[in-house]
Formats: structure tokens, sequence, C-alpha cells
């Protein structure tokens, strides 16, 4: 598994003040567990005198505390390049006993990520005989704490309740969560105190998937416009569950069209935020397109990634997208919510660590085509076009549909086959309606780029073949002739072009 990159230095400490308790009783001077403390401390940890005490065992090889829970899981893991003894094994629960609970969960989040670490530490005795790095060890995975896990210290309890919570953002500061009362809740006669209820515990569920988003891998992503692209490993070998069908023409066209829209329109691991999408993923679903579906289709997939996508403050509902400003302390909805992923490089990161995983890629993948093979999909190809079209035509219109969904496959299909310049002429109006050209008969760079993509370049291979029909600058009676022709420029610049006349066949 690829090794997480350090993150910045400030992110064990972002957001929160050093913390001192009042009534905590002095440690006895010059004792061990003083020593450690004060290490800790000039590394810049926020651990509690108390909490040292009770928890960090003796052990010549503790760890001190980074600055960050990345390069602190790291330091912890490689003490077990040594061997996975008792000795290291009280040794890590001591470097990790020592620190803020905060901090404590992180590390072993990050921790979590190498799975041959993370079994043999979260398991060993020094940790299950230890409530509190037991519920850390249990928020690590995603489950409540046990109460008796609990940090004593009410501050701590505040945050680790948070964090534990932060799955269930919906239900708490999201679409889901409880019209605002503004009067008190009584308190139970005789009830512990809810850390839900402090004033603090909002802030700490903010502040929780920011650092989340904070622990995910660090992918290159490129800035462009207000947005960001990146385009990351194709894998031509996979393919989503249910592509096999009996008839041989069936099992084609489905590995075609997957080969042009689950492959060749972009990877697996891609994202945009650039454009008036405003947040695509994988190979073209757009959340202004087909996404809201593949989100949908995600939950009978699995709900690893729509746990991991909430664990960062996203979630895709009936109702629409939501996602967590943890700046501004508040949900987004809508395109306001598309206009915080394209910012947040820490989500998109979050993003594409689950199309890096190959278990979670494949969900991603079975979920597309779902999308792809339901009602008014690109890949629901009705009967009588796969037994009579040529396959490339096929692939040609499947693309059209899946880029122009207003000419679904029912309204293709009740037509004869026709030919890529046909569909050129039977996609031009659509396109007229989405793009903004001074001339109505010319497409813009991108849409006459895209269209002459599509099936291998079949439209581009057509154009470049005909009698003396190659691309040109455009004719000099271009503003008074050529009535129903289409201009389809080959460069933003527009001075070379394909022009296909009215009466061309």
């Amino acid at each position: 598994m690829r090794e997480p990159k350090v993150p910045d230095k400030s992110l064990g400490q972002a957001g929160a003040a050093r913390w001192h308790n009042p009534h905590a009783q002095a440690a006895p001077a010059l004792s061990a567990e003083q020593r450690l403390a004060a290490l800790q401390r000039a590394a810049g940890n926020r651990a509690v005198g108390t909490v040292l005490r009770q928890h960090a065992p003796k052990s010549p090889g503790v760890v001190a505390w980074t600055g960050d829970p990345v390069s602190m899981a790291k330091a912890l893991r490689d003490q077990l390049v040594a061997g996975q003894h008792e000795e290291t094994f009280a040794s890590i629960a001591a470097s990790l006993s020592g620190m803020w609970i905060r901090d404590i969960v992180d590390t072993l989040r990050a921790l979590r990520m190498d799975a041959g670490a993370w079994g043999p530490i979260s398991s060993s005795r020094p940790f299950t005989s230890n409530p509190r790095l037991a519920s850390a060890v249990a928020v690590a995975n995603g489950q409540a704490p046990e109460e008796a896990g609990l940090p004593a210290d009410w501050k701590q309890k505040v945050e680790l309740t948070a964090m534990a919570d932060v799955e269930r953002w919906p239900q708490v500061i999201g679409p889901d969560a409880p019209p605002l009362v503004l009067a008190p809740t009584p308190e139970v006669p005789g009830a512990p105190p809810d850390p839900r209820r402090d004033p603090e515990y909002h802030a700490a569920l903010y502040d929780a998937i920011r650092r989340n988003r904070a622990l995910a891998s660090r992918h290159p992503l490129r800035p462009k416009n207000a947005g960001h692209i990146y385009v990351g490993p194709s894998h031509p070998g996979e393919q989503p569950k249910g592509m096999a069908a009996d008839d041989p023409k069936r099992k084609a066209v489905n590995e075609a069209v997957w080969r042009e829209l689950g492959i060749g329109e972009g990877t697996q691991s891609s994202i945009n935020t650039w454009d008036n999408a405003k947040f695509s993923l994988g190979p073209g679903f757009a959340a202004t397109g087909l996404l809201p579906k593949v989100m949908d289709k995600l939950a009978g997939q699995g709900e690893e990634i729509l746990t991991i996508l909430r664990r960062a403050g996203f979630h895709h509902a009936k109702s629409g997208w939501y996602v967590v400003d943890p700046d501004a302390r508040t949900v987004a909805t809508g395109r306001p919510a598309l206009d915080v992923i394209a910012k947040d490089v820490g989500l998109l990161n979050t993003f594409l660590d689950t199309t890096d995983d190959p278990k979670l890629r494949q969900q991603w993948m079975n979920a597309q085509w779902e999308v792809l093979t339901g009602p008014e999909g690109a890949a629901a190809v009705p009967d009588n076009v796969v037994r009579s079209w040529n396959l490339s035509m096929i692939v040609f219109v499947a693309h059209c549909v899946h880029w122009l969904t207003a000419r679904p496959w029912t309204k293709w299909a009740a037509e004869p086959e026709p030919t890529p310049i046909g569909a050129l002429r039977t996609m031009v109006p659509l396109l007229q309606l989405l793009q903004k050209t001074d001339d109505p008969r010319m497409l813009t760079a991108q849409a006459a780029q895209t269209i002459l993509g599509f099936s291998g370049g079949l439209l581009r291979t057509q154009l470049a073949g005909r009698d003396g029909g190659g691309p040109g600058p455009l004719p000099d009676d271009w503003a008074t002739g050529h009535q129903g022709a289409i201009a389809l420029p080959l460069d933003p610049k527009r001075t070379r072009f394909f022009v296909v006349e009215a009466d061309e066949p």
C-alpha cells in the first residue's frame, strides 16, 4: 500500500489551543512520567499530566510526538521492523498514551491505512487492556467507544465523542438533523453529563472532519481556473460486474461501450472541478449529470465508500449534495456545496483515495455500469440496434447518449442507423442549446474535439477521407453561403476547420 505522505506540520495542532486542567495534581518531581510529559510537550503535544501518570507505562522505546499524526504513525510503524514483540507493542502503547485524545485517534487512523501494522497493534494486549486506547481504536474503526474508555478529562471526552459521531454528521448538523430548539433540553436527574450538549461539541465535530480530510493521501492535483484537475493511472484490464451476456454481439457491445465510456472517457482516478459541471469524477460522471445516480447505486454496492466520504464531510441524498465547510462551520448544499468541493484539496484527495483502492474502485465501476445500463443509460442499447447496427456506430451513438441525455436511445433506435455525419447533424441542435457562438453553424472548439473523438475518431476519419475534404480554412463566402453547413474548428483559434455541407451524405 502506498505510504501516506507527510502533511503540513501544523496538522496535529491546527484548530485547538493548548489546554491545562487546573484541577490536576502535580506529578512527583523528577518522576519518569514527568520526564515523559516534558518530552512530549517539548515536541508540541497537548497531553495532561494526570493522563500520563495513569496510562504511560515505563518503556525505553517511547516515541516523542512528531507534530502530526501521519509522521507519528510512520515512526510507530517503523518500530515493528525489529519484530512484533510484547515490548514493542507496549512501547507503541506508551507513546500514544501520553498524547491528547485527538492525536491518538488521528495517529491510529493513519496507522489503519497499513493493514499489516494495524491488525497486530490494535489487537495487542497493551491496547486491549487499556480502556483509553481501546476506545481510541474503536473510534478509529468507526465504532462507538465504551463508556469505561471515555477520558476522565471533560474536554477530551467531548472531542472523542465528536470524533466517534463524525460519520453521523448529517444527523447532527446536516440535512437529517432535528429542528433547532432554542430552549435547552432539561437534564435527566441522576444521568451523567452528555458531551453532545457541550458548547464545544459542534466545533469539535467540524474540526474532526477537517482533520480527516488532511489525513488523505496527497495526489498531484493541478489548479485550473477556479478549480482543480487530475488524471490518474488507467486500469484497462478492469471491468465492472454484469457485462457478461449470452449473445456474442451483446457481449461485444457491452465491452466496446465500456472501453469508450469507462476507460476512454477518462480514468477511474480522475477529478475535474474547473468547468461548468463543477465536479466530475472518474470517466465523465458529473455532479450536474449522472454522478448523483452513481452515488445512489453505491449504496447497493456496499457502504464503505459512502462511509469514507461521510467521514470527510460529504453526503449525497435525494434532496441534493451536502458538504461540510469546516472553515465556515457550516454545511453547504446544492451548487454552493460543489463550490466547496472544487476548492477543498483534502476532500478531493479523499475521493481519489477511494478510486485508488482496487476494492473500492471495483465498487465505483459496478455502480457506474448500473447507471449506464439503467433507464436511458448509454449502455442500455436496444435489441434491434444490437442486431442490425455496426459496432462502431453503436459506440458512437452511445457516447452521444452519454454526453447529451436529452436524446436517449429510444429516439435513436426509432430511426435507421445513421452515418457519423448524420449523427453529427442530429446532435448540433442540442449542442447549440449549450454552447454560445457568434455563428450557430459553428461548434465550439471544445465541442468539436469531443465529438470528433467518439468511437475511436470515427467522424474524424470519415471527414478526413472525403474527396478533397480535409481540414482547411473557412470558405470566403461562409458569411453568406453554405446554408445548413456545419463547421468544426480543430483548435481554439479557429484557423482550421472541417466543414460539412448541407447536402453531404
